[in-house]
C-alpha cells in the first residue's frame, strides 16, 4: 500500500483545502476533524500514516497533547509530524518534525512532506 498523510484539523474547510493541495500532487491523504478521531484511525487495525500534518489549536484536545500521545507510545513514536499552527513559537514544538506557521505556503507544505514520505517508503 502507498504511504499517505493524516491530515488533522477541526476547521473542515482548512482540511479539505490540504486535502485537495496534497491530492493534486499525487499524495495520498487520510483525513480526521479532531484529535479523539486521529487517536481511533490510529488504533483501529488500518494501515498506519507515513506522515502526520496537524493543527494545534483544537477544541477538547489540543495538538500538543496528541504529540505527546505519539511520541509517547513506541509504535508511533517515529511517525514524522508535521504541525501547521497560528500560535506563537512554545515550548513543545520539539515535539514536531516540522512547524509551519500560519499562513503558510501550500506548495512549501508539499516540498517538506516529499522528503519526509520518500525516506519512509525506501526500504531499510
Amino acid at each position: 500500500m502507498d504511504p499517505f498523510v493524516l491530515v488533522v484539523d477541526d476547521h473542515p474547510e482548512t482540511r479539505e483545502m490540504l486535502e485537495r493541495v496534497l491530492t493534486l500532487e499525487g499524495i495520498r491523504v487520510r483525513t480526521a476533524g479532531s484529535v479523539l478521531r486521529a487517536v481511533e484511525a490510529l488504533h483501529d487495525g488500518s494501515p498506519r500514516p507515513a506522515l502526520i500534518v496537524t493543527d494545534l489549536m483544537m477544541p477538547q484536545t489540543s495538538g500538543w497533547d496528541f504529540l505527546k500521545h505519539l511520541r509517547g507510545e513506541p509504535d508511533l513514536q517515529a511517525l514524522p509530524i508535521i504541525v501547521i499552527t497560528g500560535a506563537e513559537p512554545g515550548e513543545g514544538e520539539e515535539l514536531a518534525d516540522v512547524v509551519l506557521r500560519k499562513p503558510f505556503d501550500p506548495l512549501h507544505l508539499v516540498e517538506t512532506i516529499r522528503p519526509l514520505l520518500l525516506s519512509r517508503s525506501t526500504p531499510n
